[in-house]
């Protein structure tokens, strides 16, 4: 019925207790017992790898000392509840798709190119500030801009010279 740790049942094969694999090892299937935690060990990192039917490599997972690593076409992160989307990433996108997104680092968020939002706000009891430290701050929409404070005042500061221009309007 089987060597050491290893049994064969009618459901495949029972794996009991801490084995060693010198070799990859090809399965359909690992799961734990209803009571205990699967764990996968290395002493480098643990790799899997995912294949199509002809064999070809179409996704891969690396967990190392240093970092977790995902190669595939779209890679997911999913809320346990609802399976709601909550980060995804492939070539041409990443999506955030929390409700909210809060950048914490002190130095906020930097942004190479464009930013588009419908809304930005800060904590309650916090200052939004908006800052192009070397260059310009442009803010457009083919239907305005809306700039307020509600419960406080609205400061605009410059080095040099601030421009208020209205192309079809008045300032």
């Amino acid at each position: 019925d089987g060597m050491g740790n290893l049994r064969v049942t009618k459901k495949g094969i029972r794996l009991e207790g801490i084995s060693e694999f010198l070799l990859p090892l090809y399965v359909k299937e690992i799961h734990s017992r209803k009571d205990s935690p699967l764990v996968l060990q290395s002493d480098r990192n643990v790799t899997v790898n995912a294949r199509n039917h002809m064999g070809q490599l179409t996704g891969q997972l690396t967990i190392g000392a240093d970092a977790v690593e995902a190669q595939c076409k779209r890679f997911e992160v999913r809320a346990s509840e609802g399976g709601k989307v909550l980060f995804s990433a492939d070539e041409d996108e990443i999506v955030i798709g929390a409700d909210r997104l809060k950048v914490t680092g002190t130095e906020g968020a930097v942004f190479g190119h464009s930013v588009e939002t419908p809304h930005i706000r800060a904590e309650p009891s916090q200052d939004l500030k908006l800052e192009s430290p070397t260059r310009s701050l442009v803010m457009e929409a083919p239907r305005g801009v809306q700039v307020s404070a509600a419960a406080g005042d609205l400061k605009a500061t410059c080095r040099k010279e601030l421009h208020l221009q209205s192309t079809e309007g008045e300032v």
